[in-house]
């Protein structure tokens, strides 16, 4: 439960760093709340990810701050990526490349030199499923993703995050 609490602390802390906008005539910072979507939503964002309507050229989604996989724009392809943070997310590293190298895809293993929150590895491992793919069939790879691996639904609400 703790941790629980902790990742989710980490999710809001990271959304909150991001999100904060430039400050206003009158000096007061604003706050924007993440974006929250559905997964029938998610086409969406990945366009505007292709369209380069987004502050970065990639984007996650989360429900929950564990099941965190992000859309990166490769020249204009989809490639998927899975960070592992947390000793709770350590689980799903093998579940993820599987998934891909059974779907046909290359799986690779990297690094972005992201700090742990655990203790065995200074580096947070990830997986990148080099996909290549155009915004519907990543759309429907990483709904594919949030259902089988993290037993998300179409009801599931996710954070959009940079």
């Amino acid at each position: 439960m703790k941790t629980g609490l902790i990742v989710i602390g980490i999710v809001v802390v990271i959304g909150i760093i991001f999100f904060i906008s430039k400050t206003s005539g009158n000096k007061k910072p604003k706050i924007q709340v993440a974006k929250r979507i559905k997964l029938d939503q998610l086409e969406t964002v990945m366009e505007q990810l292709k369209n380069k309507n987004l502050e970065y050229d990639l984007f996650g989604i989360t429900s929950n701050g564990l099941d965190c996989i992000y859309f990166v724009d490769n020249n204009g392809k989809i490639n998927i990526e899975f960070e592992a943070m947390v000793n709770e997310q350590k689980p799903y590293i093998d579940k993820i490349k599987e998934f891909g190298k059974s779907n046909g895809y290359q799986v690779t293993m990297t690094t972005y030199g992201n700090k742990t929150r655990y203790e065995d590895l200074k580096e947070a491992p990830v997986v990148k499923i080099e996909s290549n793919l155009d915004t519907k069939s990543a759309t429907e790879f990483g709904k594919r993703i949030m259902k089988e691996i993290f037993n998300c639904n179409e009801l599931t609400e996710f954070d959009v995050v940079p």
